[in-house]
């Protein structure tokens, strides 16, 4: 595996496919992110747009309006029909898009696959990842450090079939397991619907008033968490931690809402795509994974906290 350090210098604007000669001298990029209007895609399109500028490569940049395949699929088959050298794509479900993204793979376009993966990834250049399993992990040691090895927790994650956020509640479930005092009360289910997450916790609250710690695995089910929290009046009761450092999560750490924060470096991810895609354009030949930055943030690290937030900063 390799470990890229990125600079993180940021745009005001996407380039198109028809931006400068120099873009189209160096190759044209389609970047699918998992969903629009979420801070970490934005600011991991922050990065790739920045990349891509310094790097002369045409970008287009589009995503769905819900992290699911239904929504994602027409995208990704307008890329197909595009015809781009790359395509860096943020798949939101490990088996419904294999076949598109396959299909766009055998029309000639270099496929990557950024912060999440798929199923089959024989078509697939590189992978742009972080270790999510082992995301979930130190959010476990963390959460059995906050509460001092006892108490019940719950997980709110999202529907099986991301393989980033399953790999997050698995390495959890497998590090919560090794402290004998911590009961795991199981995983509920949002799909990227703060509502939805706020909702969710009022249930196990009331049949486990003695709940002790939640862990979500992405930013919108942790600010719905929140909101459900403060309706039941456990806030700093039921401690927090959850994955991404989005500035209503940094927000909540600051003022004690959340204890702990797992944050990935999503521009980092952006910048790395487009390397990745410039060596697959000049005819490279990639390692199959590029890992990128993962971090534990505490509540009294707020230096650290501004660091990693994800500041869609170009848009």
């Amino acid at each position: 595996m390799k470990f890229r350090t990125m600079t993180a210098a940021v745009l005001a604007s996407a380039a198109s496919f028809a931006a400068t000669a120099q873009a189209q001298e160096a190759g044209t990029v389609s970047l699918v992110l998992g969903v629009s209007g979420s801070p970490f895609y934005q600011a991991l399109q922050c990065g790739a747009m920045a990349r891509a500028e310094e790097l002369g490569l045409a970008l287009t940049v589009s995503a769905g309006d819900q992290f699911a395949a239904d929504s994602q699929i027409p995208v990704v088959n307008a890329v197909t029909a595009a015809g781009p050298d790359v395509a860096a794509i943020v798949p939101t479900d490990m088996q419904a898009l294999v076949q598109p993204m396959r299909e766009l793979a055998n029309r000639g376009t270099k496929v990557i696959t950024v912060d999440q993966t798929i199923a089959d990834n024989s078509f697939v250049e590189t992978e742009v990842l972080t270790d999510n399993e082992k995301g979930g992990e130190m959010a476990a040691e963390v959460m059995a450090e906050i509460l001092g090895g006892t108490g019940k927790v719950l997980i709110i994650t999202q529907p099986p079939g991301s393989l980033a956020q399953d790999a997050r509640t698995a390495g959890f479930e497998a590090k919560i397991a090794e402290h004998e005092g911590i009961e795991y009360i199981g995983a509920q289910y949002q799909s990227d619907d703060p509502q939805k997450a706020a909702e969710i916790v009022t249930s196990p609250l009331s049949a486990h008033p003695d709940l002790a710690g939640i862990f979500s695995t992405n930013d919108q089910g942790a600010i719905g968490a929140i909101t459900g929290l403060r309706q039941a009046g456990a806030i700093g009761r039921v401690k927090m931690v959850a994955y991404d450092a989005a500035s209503a999560e940094v927000a909540a750490l600051k003022n004690g809402a959340i204890q702990a924060l797992i944050a990935q470096n999503p521009k980092q991810e952006g910048e790395a795509a487009m390397e990745a895609a410039l060596a697959l354009i000049n005819g490279e030949t990639l390692e199959k994974t590029t890992m990128t930055e993962l971090v534990v943030i505490r509540e009294d690290e707020a230096e650290k906290a501004d660091r990693y937030e994800y500041i869609a900063d170009c848009m």
